[in-house]
Protein backbone atom coordinates (compact mmCIF):
# COMPACT_ATOMS: atom_id res chain seq x y z
CA UNK A 1 0.00 0.00 0.00
CA UNK A 2 2.78 2.44 0.82
CA UNK A 3 4.90 1.72 -2.10
CA UNK A 4 1.81 3.18 -4.23
CA UNK A 5 1.22 5.94 -2.21
CA UNK A 6 5.13 6.88 -2.19
CA UNK A 7 5.16 6.38 -6.16
CA UNK A 8 1.96 8.95 -6.66
CA UNK A 9 0.80 10.74 -3.97
CA UNK A 10 3.29 10.97 -1.48
CA UNK A 11 4.40 14.32 -1.73
CA UNK A 12 1.32 15.62 -1.50
CA UNK A 13 0.48 13.80 1.61
CA UNK A 14 3.68 14.74 3.28
CA UNK A 15 2.72 18.48 2.27
CA UNK A 16 -0.81 18.44 3.77
CA UNK A 17 0.35 16.23 6.71
CA UNK A 18 3.56 19.19 7.84
CA UNK A 19 1.09 22.17 6.98
CA UNK A 20 -1.16 20.21 9.83
CA UNK A 21 1.07 19.46 12.37
CA UNK A 22 2.86 22.96 12.14
CA UNK A 23 -0.44 24.78 12.58
CA UNK A 24 -1.00 22.52 15.81
CA UNK A 25 2.31 21.88 16.93
CA UNK A 26 4.90 24.99 15.29
CA UNK A 27 8.22 23.75 13.53
CA UNK A 28 9.60 22.79 17.06
CA UNK A 29 6.61 20.69 17.74
CA UNK A 30 7.13 18.15 14.15
CA UNK A 31 9.96 16.06 12.80
CA UNK A 32 10.72 14.31 9.68
CA UNK A 33 9.65 11.12 11.65
CA UNK A 34 6.18 12.77 12.83
CA UNK A 35 5.14 13.96 9.32
CA UNK A 36 5.79 10.54 7.58
CA UNK A 37 3.60 8.77 10.18
CA UNK A 38 0.72 11.54 9.62
CA UNK A 39 0.89 11.45 5.58
CA UNK A 40 1.20 7.32 6.38
CA UNK A 41 4.49 7.12 4.09
CA UNK A 42 7.05 4.99 4.69
CA UNK A 43 10.51 6.64 6.67
CA UNK A 44 12.53 8.84 4.97
CA UNK A 45 10.12 9.78 1.98
CA UNK A 46 10.19 13.20 3.43
CA UNK A 47 13.98 13.43 2.95
CA UNK A 48 13.60 12.00 -0.21
CA UNK A 49 11.46 14.25 -1.47
CA UNK A 50 12.66 17.53 -0.01
CA UNK A 51 15.93 17.13 2.08
CA UNK A 52 14.58 19.20 4.91
CA UNK A 53 12.07 20.28 6.56
CA UNK A 54 12.90 23.80 5.91
CA UNK A 55 12.39 22.65 2.22
CA UNK A 56 9.06 21.36 2.91
CA UNK A 57 8.20 24.81 4.40
CA UNK A 58 9.28 26.45 1.74
CA UNK A 59 7.50 24.72 -0.70
CA UNK A 60 4.01 25.40 1.62
CA UNK A 61 4.99 28.67 1.30
CA UNK A 62 5.38 28.99 -2.42
CA UNK A 63 2.44 27.07 -3.42
CA UNK A 64 0.10 29.70 -1.50
CA UNK A 65 2.26 32.42 -1.68
CA UNK A 66 2.68 32.85 -5.83
CA UNK A 67 -1.55 33.63 -5.95
CA UNK A 68 -1.35 35.39 -3.06
CA UNK A 69 1.24 38.14 -4.08
CA UNK A 70 -0.17 37.87 -7.89
CA UNK A 71 -3.40 39.04 -6.48
CA UNK A 72 -2.17 41.66 -3.68
CA UNK A 73 -0.06 43.17 -7.22
CA UNK A 74 -3.25 43.01 -8.97
CA UNK A 75 -4.58 45.24 -6.26
CA UNK A 76 -2.03 47.44 -5.27
CA UNK A 77 -1.59 48.15 -9.26
CA UNK A 78 -5.22 49.52 -8.34
CA UNK A 79 -4.39 51.20 -5.55
CA UNK A 80 -2.31 53.46 -7.24
CA UNK A 81 -4.20 54.49 -9.59
CA UNK A 82 -7.13 55.74 -7.54
CA UNK A 83 -7.72 59.66 -7.46
CA UNK A 84 -6.69 58.99 -3.72
CA UNK A 85 -4.77 56.50 -1.82
CA UNK A 86 -6.56 55.39 1.70
CA UNK A 87 -5.38 53.85 4.40
CA UNK A 88 -8.29 51.03 4.20
CA UNK A 89 -6.96 50.03 0.81
CA UNK A 90 -3.84 48.80 2.30
CA UNK A 91 -5.33 47.10 4.75
CA UNK A 92 -7.61 45.51 2.03
CA UNK A 93 -4.44 44.79 -0.02
CA UNK A 94 -3.07 42.77 3.12
CA UNK A 95 -6.19 41.16 4.30
CA UNK A 96 -8.59 40.46 1.13
CA UNK A 97 -6.17 37.63 -0.57
CA UNK A 98 -5.94 35.87 3.21
CA UNK A 99 -9.60 36.40 3.78
CA UNK A 100 -10.67 34.60 0.39
CA UNK A 101 -8.55 31.56 1.25
CA UNK A 102 -10.57 31.26 5.33
CA UNK A 103 -14.10 32.02 3.40
CA UNK A 104 -14.50 30.64 -0.04
CA UNK A 105 -11.21 27.51 -0.35
CA UNK A 106 -12.78 25.63 2.25
CA UNK A 107 -10.24 23.48 4.87
CA UNK A 108 -7.40 24.12 2.53
CA UNK A 109 -7.65 27.36 3.04
CA UNK A 110 -8.55 27.96 6.41
CA UNK A 111 -5.95 24.90 6.97
CA UNK A 112 -3.22 27.49 5.31
CA UNK A 113 -4.17 30.71 7.32
CA UNK A 114 -3.76 28.08 10.54
CA UNK A 115 -0.17 27.59 9.57
CA UNK A 116 0.78 30.86 8.74
CA UNK A 117 -0.36 31.83 12.15
CA UNK A 118 1.65 29.49 13.77
CA UNK A 119 5.05 30.77 11.40
CA UNK A 120 4.45 34.24 12.51
CA UNK A 121 4.28 33.48 16.57
CA UNK A 122 7.42 31.07 16.21
CA UNK A 123 10.50 32.71 17.45
CA UNK A 124 13.02 30.19 15.47
CA UNK A 125 15.45 33.01 13.40
CA UNK A 126 14.98 30.60 10.69
CA UNK A 127 11.62 30.32 10.46
CA UNK A 128 11.19 34.19 11.01
CA UNK A 129 13.57 34.72 8.01
CA UNK A 130 11.17 31.98 5.96
CA UNK A 131 7.70 33.80 7.06
CA UNK A 132 9.20 37.60 6.20
CA UNK A 133 10.42 36.37 2.85
CA UNK A 134 6.80 35.25 1.89
CA UNK A 135 5.24 38.44 2.00
CA UNK A 136 7.38 39.49 -1.00
CA UNK A 137 9.91 42.78 -0.79
CA UNK A 138 6.90 45.27 -1.57
CA UNK A 139 6.62 46.48 2.46
CA UNK A 140 9.05 49.75 1.81
CA UNK A 141 6.46 50.67 -0.98
CA UNK A 142 3.29 50.06 1.25
CA UNK A 143 4.90 52.34 4.10
CA UNK A 144 5.57 54.89 1.20
CA UNK A 145 2.06 54.69 -0.49
CA UNK A 146 0.28 54.30 3.50
CA UNK A 147 2.46 57.70 4.13
CA UNK A 148 0.91 59.45 1.10
CA UNK A 149 -2.70 58.44 2.85
CA UNK A 150 -1.40 59.25 6.11
CA UNK A 151 1.33 62.23 5.75
CA UNK A 152 0.77 63.75 9.49
CA UNK A 153 2.38 59.96 11.01
CA UNK A 154 5.74 59.90 10.11
CA UNK A 155 6.70 56.88 8.42
CA UNK A 156 9.31 55.75 11.33
CA UNK A 157 5.24 55.71 13.22
CA UNK A 158 3.93 53.89 10.20
CA UNK A 159 6.23 51.17 9.53
CA UNK A 160 5.99 48.90 13.16
CA UNK A 161 2.51 49.86 13.23
CA UNK A 162 2.41 48.00 9.74
CA UNK A 163 4.25 45.29 11.57
CA UNK A 164 1.07 44.79 14.11
CA UNK A 165 -1.03 45.05 11.50
CA UNK A 166 0.20 42.51 9.47
CA UNK A 167 0.38 40.24 12.56
CA UNK A 168 -3.21 41.20 14.17
CA UNK A 169 -4.49 40.55 10.82
CA UNK A 170 -2.46 36.89 10.43
CA UNK A 171 -3.50 35.52 13.81
CA UNK A 172 -7.30 37.50 13.93
CA UNK A 173 -8.47 35.36 10.36
CA UNK A 174 -6.59 32.07 11.87
CA UNK A 175 -8.81 32.50 14.89
CA UNK A 176 -12.04 32.89 12.39
CA UNK A 177 -10.76 29.79 10.41
CA UNK A 178 -10.99 27.66 13.85
CA UNK A 179 -14.45 29.09 14.38
CA UNK A 180 -16.68 25.97 14.40
CA UNK A 181 -19.90 27.40 12.53
CA UNK A 182 -21.13 24.86 10.66
CA UNK A 183 -23.40 23.95 13.68
CA UNK A 184 -24.32 27.28 14.72
CA UNK A 185 -25.28 28.73 11.19
CA UNK A 186 -25.80 25.12 8.73
CA UNK A 187 -26.57 27.34 6.08
CA UNK A 188 -23.80 27.88 4.03
CA UNK A 189 -24.41 31.22 2.33
CA UNK A 190 -25.12 32.42 6.05
CA UNK A 191 -21.74 31.40 7.40
CA UNK A 192 -19.98 33.65 4.69
CA UNK A 193 -22.23 36.26 5.28
CA UNK A 194 -20.94 36.09 8.91
CA UNK A 195 -17.29 35.67 7.84
CA UNK A 196 -17.58 38.66 5.71
CA UNK A 197 -19.01 41.00 8.48
CA UNK A 198 -16.12 40.01 10.43
CA UNK A 199 -13.29 40.59 7.86
CA UNK A 200 -15.45 44.08 7.89
CA UNK A 201 -14.78 44.11 11.48
CA UNK A 202 -11.08 43.42 11.42
CA UNK A 203 -10.65 45.93 8.49
CA UNK A 204 -12.10 48.65 10.39
CA UNK A 205 -10.03 47.92 13.10
CA UNK A 206 -6.92 47.96 11.63
CA UNK A 207 -7.77 51.29 9.47
CA UNK A 208 -7.81 52.67 13.15
CA UNK A 209 -4.94 51.49 14.51
CA UNK A 210 -2.38 52.83 11.34
CA UNK A 211 -4.55 56.35 11.37
CA UNK A 212 -4.51 56.81 15.18
CA UNK A 213 -3.07 60.47 15.90
CA UNK A 214 0.26 59.66 17.89
CA UNK A 215 1.95 61.65 20.16
CA UNK A 216 5.38 59.98 19.83
CA UNK A 217 8.46 62.13 19.21
CA UNK A 218 10.42 60.67 16.38
CA UNK A 219 14.49 60.95 17.15
CA UNK A 220 16.00 63.29 14.74
CA UNK A 221 18.37 60.24 13.90
CA UNK A 222 15.64 58.13 12.76
CA UNK A 223 13.94 60.74 10.72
Amino acid sequence: MKSSIVKGEARERILLAAEELIAKHGVDGVSARSINAAAGVSAGILHYHFGTLENVLNALLERHMAPLMSERLVMYDALLSMPEVTARGVVELLTLPLARKVIEQGEAGARYVRFMARLNSDRAPETRRIFAESFGEGGARLIEVLHSALPAIPKEILRPRLIFCSHAMVHSLAELASTALPSILPDHHQRQQYLWSQVEVLIEFLCGGLAAPTHIAVPSSLS
